[in-house]
């Protein structure tokens, strides 16, 4: 995240050129949240809130999930380092997770929309953060746990009207062994609830970030307030 925000500025901007706030157009509207007209004074006092409480800014603006349907808590991990043919070994890092993310998040939404997507962009609700540590018994089966130090994502997805959770689960194993930087070890579980966002959202496992709100994958998170 950028310094905080001074009197005067037009609009708080993260890293990957994504803008939080800007007055008279609200916020991130571009991903389908509330947008809200803000005066310079209570732009002011909102910079001040998500200095102080940013875990309860992300989850109340960016991680809403009351109008949603049934969704899925999905735990992705990554592949240390990768060998592209006749080349040397390339290693993992923040902005190739980002991509990778991304990548599946095409291969996803293709198969569960077909031409909807293709055309008019239709996509799936979806919630990403990204951590480097540990993957907690929570997250994976006992004995898919620990490879400290890697790299993996944490996301909620919303389960589309004209699929069942099985089916759902299924495309997300073959889409993200797709992905060149996709690794094996994923869980993915339907019947998820706030307690899923609250977890995504907890502190530690977010040290390799400058800020903490640069751990949400802003850039493939998608949750308009109603469907399109």
């Amino acid at each position: 995240m950028t310094g905080p925000t001074r009197a005067g500025d037009k609009s708080t901007r993260p890293r990957y050129g994504v803008t939080l706030l800007r007055w008279g157009t609200g916020f991130a509207g571009e991903h389908g949240l509330v947008e809200k007209d803000l005066s310079r004074g209570e732009a002011h006092n909102y910079s001040m809130e998500v200095r102080s409480d940013p875990f309860e800014s992300a989850k109340s603006h960016f991680f809403d999930t009351s109008s949603w349907g049934e969704f899925c808590d999905v735990t992705l991990t990554l592949k240390q380092a990768w060998q592209p043919d006749r080349g040397g070994w390339v290693k993992i890092d923040d902005y190739r997770c980002r991509q990778a993310f991304r990548h599946f998040m095409n291969l996803l939404n293709r198969a569960v929309y077909g031409s909807a997507f293709r055309r008019h962009g239709k996509r799936l609700r979806v919630l990403p953060v990204l951590e480097k540590g540990e993957v907690r018994a929570r997250a994976l089966r006992p004995w898919e746990c620990g490879a400290s130090g890697r790299w993996h994502i944490h996301c909620a997805i919303e389960l589309p009207s004209h699929f069942d959770a099985i089916t759902l689960e299924n495309m997300i194993r073959e889409c993200w062994a797709k992905v060149e930087w996709g690794h094996g070890r994923i869980l993915v579980r339907d019947g998820a609830n706030a307690g899923w966002i609250d977890y995504m959202l907890k502190d530690r496992q977010k040290s390799e970030f400058d800020g903490f709100l640069d751990c949400i994958i802003i850039e493939s998170l998608h949750n308009p307030i109603a469907d399109a």
